[in-house]
């Protein structure tokens, strides 16, 4: 996993399944996909209060 797809993933922003049928990462079973969006997943989507 690239760096930028982790920070994608810890930030809350994108699920890995979305970067696995991307081809960003790749699992090694459909449940380890189901699993690490069940992990990553966030109560809030992430939201910047600053416009830069």
């Amino acid at each position: 996993m690239d760096v930028r797809d982790l920070g994608s993933v810890y930030l809350g922003g994108t699920e890995p399944s979305t970067l696995i049928r991307a081809g960003h990462i790749r699992a090694r079973s459909a449940e380890a996909a189901e699993e690490a969006d069940a992990l990553f997943r966030a109560e809030r989507p992430p939201h910047c209060l600053h416009w830069f």
